[in-house]
C-alpha cells in the first residue's frame, strides 16, 4: 500500500505512512473477517470528516450503555476472529496434508 501511495515521490513516504496505516486498519482481513480496528478496539474508528459534527448522545463515552456495548462488541469481534482463524487454520492444514508426501525411512544393514 505504501509503495502504491509513494511511488511517484518515494521521499514522501514518512508523511504518507499515517494515512496508509489508517486505511490498513479499516480494511477487513480475509482470515479474521474483521478490521484490525474492530479486533483491537471493538468498534470502527471514525473518519476525520465524521469528527466535524457533534457525536450523538448515545455514543458519548460517559454513558453506561456505550461501555456495555463496547464490551459486547469487543467480545463479539474477538470471537469472530477466533472462529475465522480456526477455520482458516483447518483449511490450510487440509491443503498442506493433501500435498505433503510421507517420507519412509529404512534401516540400513551394514
Amino acid at each position: 500500500m505504501l509503495k502504491a501511495v509513494a511511488q511517484d515521490h518515494p521521499e514522501t513516504w514518512p508523511q504518507r505512512l499515517p494515512t496508509v496505516m489508517a486505511a490498513y486498519r479499516m480494511s477487513v482481513h480475509k482470515t479474521t473477517g474483521v478490521t484490525p480496528n474492530m479486533a483491537i478496539l471493538g468498534r470502527e474508528v471514525m473518519l476525520p470528516a465524521t469528527l466535524i459534527a457533534r457525536l450523538p448522545e448515545e455514543f458519548h463515552p460517559a454513558t453506561v450503555p456505550f461501555v456495555r456495548d463496547l464490551r459486547d462488541a469487543l467480545r463479539d469481534a474477538h470471537q469472530r476472529v477466533r472462529d475465522a482463524t480456526k477455520s482458516s487454520a483447518r483449511t490450510q492444514k487440509r491443503y498442506y496434508d493433501e500435498r505433503s508426501k510421507q517420507t519412509l525411512f529404512q534401516e540400513k544393514n551394514s
